[in-house]
């Protein structure tokens, strides 16, 4: 299947191989695929063994997939399948070793494998082949698992459809004329009589379903599984022809499935495959006006508001900032640059930062390298592992032409739920590398209790780590998580203005500032991905909870033409942005940095706190180093919640100003900034 067309769209362009199952939301993704630019080389499914219609699996679509062949030929595609033999065995919230990746990292005789054998198979055959389409949607079982096969294997994952709204995305299908049946049920309120019923025909009882019990209407909470008989994409459509239902459990909910004992093709008059430009329009996805691209409704109204205002430097936020650009910092005071880390430990935080001097004709990821052998070594010491423990890293570049080859030494340190990581290029005192790391100890709390319970880990560690391309937040296709949690507390990975289906910023615009684009289209990717934390669907999630600090990182374009105040605009965006999401007003400092990834002139920087109390983190340390549950019965009510309070100050002299956010209940730690003369800092503070 060709793409050709004078279409031009920003991006990598993939040759692509679709994981289809042959229902709606694998056969919609690959319409997005072909939208966004990318050419489908190939279809791959996983199938029961012969004569089983439907399987208990975790992750494949089983009903329906014998009628693969039919879907390939009608998108005039070459199909390769496989028979799942392994089982759900690794059911957790990870998929993988946090100690490393790569080939071999997977669980042995888990049915994720057979997606692996499958996936070299059709890329033997198709050596071209660079990405994998799926219809992940909202389940992050399935999602992790694709990327995690796809990051062992070079393929980039294309999963367009990841956090949609469900309603409007049926509507979608349905506006675009897919037709499709459903081959399944097994939820509340879906009766064996909806079997093979189109998706249409159902949209009024899935939406009484979804006020009523709360369903999801997509079926990503299981409900029901379908067939799509025909998209744009298909030179024919699937014609049932003898068909016949199992009722698998009838009670309490009937559980049922569609078996198709004959189907065949019809054609399509007049069909003619769409164009890119065709598909687009098709699926609304040049409906931005220019300057406002990616941005949602509520970002307009902050962009609308900041291009409105004509007096930026009207802010209510205290300038400490110099009147010069930034300059080369002079000797650090937390030491000099021998290679030796400095660790800190309160409790189960920690953190460590090392930076060491450039040696003549060294490589930066040779340099990297011995920086992250030096921490690993003092973490050792201190009964902590850096894969294990890091929460978030902030890696200081002394120029971003470096990041390619000290990424790639940076990702062979971690697996899978790698800590979330900020990138900044900022000038450095007679070096290329400076690593600073956040962690938590979450080593089980020796205990005279049952074994079961004293080998939980404390603090309920979770990542946010989607590598997928979609239109909701930017992939991490690397070794970093847009977000870790544990112990209640989250650090957000840096968020630059990156269009999501493309990873590419937005163009400059043709007159006036880039500016307010680039930092309200920064701000709704942190408030993307809190969104997905906060959500009931989510490991750890229904919470409110609070900001509790930020970096603004800014930058001056490398052109060096004068743009406007970016210092103003990234300010008064994430005033607004505040005021919309969050009732309190968090601990924030702006520092301008030398360059930022992929030359952006924004990045955001944002810790988040849960509201709900965490283990205690500062009981007695033990003499083997492992901290200690306190007694305390308050700290046993772990949901209790929390309640933050603000304040800030100065010394009588001004030489320093502080701001910090503090929680409510016994050790729960604060957040604060520390201004001075010549220099400011931020840490968390428990």
């Amino acid at each position: 299947m060709t793409t050709s067309s004078s279409y031009t769209l920003p991006g990598v362009k993939h040759k692509v191989i679709g994981l289809v199952s042959g229902g709606k939301d694998s056969c919609f993704n690959l319409m997005h695929c072909v939208a966004n630019g990318h050419e489908i080389v190939a279809l791959a499914t996983l199938t029961p063994e012969p004569g089983v219609d439907e399987l208990d699996s975790h992750l494949y679509q089983s009903v329906g997939t014998h009628l693969l062949p039919l879907i390939a030929k009608s998108m005039n595609l070459p199909l390769y399948t496989r028979i799942i033999k392994g089982k759900a065995v690794s059911k957790g919230a990870e998929y993988g070793s946090r100690l490393r990746g790569g080939e071999g990292s997977g669980e042995k005789g888990d049915e994720t494998e057979d997606l692996t054998e499958l996936l070299k198979e059709v890329m033997s055959a198709h050596p071209e082949a660079t990405a994998l389409s799926s219809g992940a949607i909202l389940s992050t079982y399935q999602r992790l698992r694709i990327e995690h096969v796809c990051s062992r294997l070079n393929l980039v994952s294309l999963a367009y459809l990841w956090q949609s709204q469900q309603m409007p995305l049926l509507n979608k299908m349905l506006s675009c004329g897919m037709e499709v049946v459903l081959m399944k049920v097994a939820g509340v309120g879906l009766g064996t009589k909806v079997v093979r019923k189109t998706l249409g025909e159902i949209m009024p009882l899935l939406t009484r379903l979804e006020q009523t019990y709360g369903s999801h209407p997509a079926g990503e909470g299981g409900e029901y599984e379908t067939l799509t008989l025909s998209t744009p994409l298909f030179s024919h459509r699937l014609k049932l022809t003898k068909t016949k239902t199992i009722v698998t459990d009838p009670e309490p909910y009937p559980v049922a499935y569609l078996k198709v004992e004959d189907a065949e093709l019809e054609a399509k008059e007049g069909w003619v495959k769409p164009t890119v430009q065709q598909l687009r329009e098709m699926l609304g996805l040049d409906d931005d006006e220019p300057g406002q691209e990616g941005v949602d409704e509520d970002g307009l109204e902050i962009l609308d508001e900041i291009k409105g205002d004509s007096d930026l430097e009207s802010l209510n936020i205290v300038d400490k900032r110099q009147d010069k650009d930034i300059h080369q910092s002079g000797e650090s005071s937390q030491g000099n640059s021998n290679g030796t880390p400095r660790f800190e430990r309160r409790g189960r935080w920690f953190c460590v930062s090392v930076d060491r001097v450039t040696k003549e004709d060294q490589d930066v990821g040779e340099e990297l390298k011995m920086c992250f052998d030096s921490i690993s070594n003092t973490l050792k010491s201190h009964s902590l592992s850096l894969p294990l423990h890091s929460t978030h890293i902030t890696l200081l570049l002394s120029s971003m032409s470096l990041f390619l080859p000290a990424n790639t030494a940076y990702k062979t340190y971690f697996g899978t739920s790698p800590p979330s990581r900020a990138t900044v290029a900022v000038p450095l005192q007679n070096n290329r590398v400076r690593i600073e790391i956040i962690g938590f100890d979450d080593t089980p709390t020796p205990s005279s209790s049952s074994s079961s319970s004293s080998s939980k880990l404390v603090g309920d560690r979770n990542a946010l780590h989607v590598q997928s391309l979609s239109y909701w937040a930017p992939a991490n296709i690397g070794p970093y998580s847009q977000a870790v949690m544990v112990n209640q507390r989250i650090h957000l990975a840096g968020q630059i203005p990156l269009l999501p289906p493309s990873l590419t910023l937005p163009l400059p615009p043709s007159e006036g500032s880039p500016y307010p684009h680039q930092a309200v289209l920064a701000l709704q990717h942190v408030g993307k991905i809190i969104d997905v934390l906060k959500s009931r669907n989510y490991t750890g999630g229904g919470w409110e909870g609070w900001i509790e600090s930020c970096v603004g990182w800014w930058a001056k374009p490398s052109s060096g033409d004068d743009v406007g105040d970016g210092l103003e605009v990234v300010r008064k965006a994430w005033m607004l942005w505040v005021e919309k999401t969050n009732s309190r007003r968090p601990p924030v400092i702006f520092v301008q940095a030398k360059e930022l990834p992929k030359s952006a002139l924004v990045e955001y920087q944002v810790n988040v706190h849960t509201g709900r109390k965490g283990v205690d983190p500062l009981p007695e340390i033990s003499s083997t180093s492992i901290p200690q549950q306190s007694d305390s019965g308050e700290d046993d009510d772990v949901d209790e919640a929390l309640i933050p309070s603000y304040s800030s100050g100065s010394d009588e002299g001004q030489e320093v100003w502080w701001e910090l956010y503090e929680c409510s209940g016994n050790n729960q730690g604060s957040r604060g900034v520390v201004f001075s003369s010549s220099k400011c800092a931020m840490g968390a503070h428990v």
